[in-house]
């Protein structure tokens, strides 16, 4: 990967902020417009009950046309209509937030006004990761495990 000029380190910055607004929104879809079975754990922060459950409004999607599939400890939002797509960490509140490389140059690659900065990362999954790692050398991001990293 190239050295990247400050300006796009910010721009990625406050995409990862970005990232982690919207992230906490979609929880709160979900959490909203489903019949979550482990509804009362899931509202004291525990996201890893979180499970693909029947919808409220007997619809099979979330308002502002977004489809969500938990697998793992994740669940992927997809907007049916834009196609943006989040890869988002599940377990507590604070694990929204962790970003994995790929995972989060989709979101970049999918965010029509965020689309620009992916041509910065010829290899998508190893680029993001050494810039990753690199803000974490400039005490930017944290390393929480294996390959993801949260904003500090």
């Amino acid at each position: 990967m190239k050295t990247l000029q400050n300006e796009i380190i910010i721009e990625v910055l406050n995409a990862i902020d970005e990232f982690e607004t919207i992230a906490e929104q979609l929880i709160n879809k979900v959490i909203s417009e489903t019949k979550q079975p482990e509804i009362e754990a899931i509202k004291k922060g525990d996201y890893f009950e979180i499970e693909n459950a029947d919808f409220i409004n007997e619809e099979e999607i979330l308002s502002d046309n977004w489809l969500y599939d938990v697998h793992g400890e994740h669940c992927m939002f997809e907007n049916k209509i834009t196609g943006q797509t989040l890869e988002v960490s599940l377990g507590n509140k604070e694990h929204i937030a962790n970003l994995d490389p790929y995972f989060f140059y989709n979101f970049l690659k999918t965010t029509k006004h965020l689309t620009h900065l992916t041509k910065h990362f010829e290899s998508p999954f190893k680029d993001m990761l050494d810039l990753f790692e690199d803000l974490e050398q400039k005490k930017l991001l944290k390393h929480i495990h294996k390959i993801g990293y949260r904003k500090i």
